[in-house]
């Protein structure tokens, strides 16, 4: 990244105030006491897709700077917070030995919009979602090279590392399935481009709002499904189809558990409503960190995560993302190991 360029981006989240964050290995480390982020999970074969998944920590954002800077034809990115200086260097040096470097931001979010005066600066295409009232695009995607793609809930922000949250890095047909939003999303940018058709793909689901509404009934099935247990991590949580969902499952004999992070006031009455239906609920024990994940894991074998917060604008105002992975124990052990952690540190 040249002189110029960065001090461009530097200079950018100063102004927002979104430089005191420090973006750094170290930086905002969770104290002892708290449970630890554990480091990416092996791949696993799914069908015709191979899944990695993810689990916040420094060790995910180097592995998201790894396959930026080995991009070879093009980058897309789309994520809601993007304040994150080594990301938007890497994206800066792939730019400059000439890959394509598309990126879609939410002009909205004071560190994205920052970031992105950089990044034009740099010469990189940035385009704008229009956004409206009571809504956001909250989408975290990249796609390299149309081989790989990395989706969840983990935001690029600066002190994004530290949250409790989950990505996946897939290969494989979802990779198609995945950039056809991206190229959907240049169509509701403004961008004239033909969006191609969607793969099958048994293994590993898309799920989006904005034009669809297509993650409300992923998470419904996945409750619907659950024989014997259900574990919900949820950022914020105040949905009443899927409160009830969870209420009737715990009535049919499911054991679930739901761990809630604190500073989200909004889910009282959700985790109220829970326990007055039998349900365990936690509050996730935090020194600073959120439990910014949004993910479920039914039966220890099939999984629900992404963008979306299980409300009502994560089911329908908002542009979110998911997938969904069904009947792969290796990928919900993954997840479970993360949120038994989490969960036994909340006790």
């Amino acid at each position: 990244m040249s002189g110029l360029v960065g001090a461009v981006i530097a200079a950018s989240l100063a102004i927002c105030g979104c430089a005191s964050a420090p973006a750094v290995a170290g930086a905002q480390r969770p104290t002892a006491t708290e449970a630890p982020l554990l480091a990416p999970a092996a791949a696993v074969a799914d069908g015709a897709d191979t899944v990695t998944v993810l689990r916040s920590g420094e060790p995910t954002f180097t592995e998201l700077n790894r396959l930026v800077d080995g991009a070879r034809a093009s980058v897309a990115v789309e994520v809601y917070e993007f304040g994150r200086t080594d990301l938007a260097a890497a994206l800066v040096r792939t730019h400059d030995r000439g890959v394509a470097v598309t990126v879609i931001d939410d002009p909205s979010e004071a560190a994205t919009a920052s970031t992105a005066i950089g990044l034009r600066a740099a010469g990189i295409d940035v385009l704008d979602y229009p956004i409206r009232a009571r809504m956001i695009d909250h989408v975290k995607l990249l796609v390299v090279d149309a081989t790989v793609a990395v989706v969840g809930g983990i935001n690029w922000g600066a002190g994004s590392a530290v949250n409790h949250d989950f990505d996946v890095e897939v290969r494989g047909p979802v990779v198609t399935n995945l950039a056809r939003v991206f190229t959907r999303d240049l169509v509701t940018c403004g961008r004239v481009v033909v969006v191609p058709a969607a793969q099958p793909d048994r293994a590993v689901l898309v799920g989006a709002t904005l034009p669809g509404a297509e993650i409300l009934p992923m998470v419904l099935a996945a409750i619907a499904g659950a024989h014997r247990s259900l574990d919900v991590a949820m950022y914020t949580l105040t949905d009443a189809a899927v409160v009830d969902a969870m209420e009737v499952a715990r009535a049919r004999g499911v054991a679930v558990r739901v761990l809630l992070d604190p500073s989200e006031r909004p889910s009282d009455p959700s985790a109220a409503s829970l326990e007055a239906h039998g349900v365990a609920v936690r509050l996730y024990r935090s020194s600073g960190e959120k439990l910014h994940a949004k993910a479920v894991v039914a039966d220890g074998a099939s999984v629900v995560l992404g963008s979306a917060n299980w409300t009502v604008s994560g089911f329908e105002h908002n542009h979110e993302l998911d997938v969904a992975i069904p009947g792969d124990t290796a990928i919900a052990t993954a997840l479970e190991q993360q949120f038994s952690s989490d969960w036994m540190s909340s006790g």
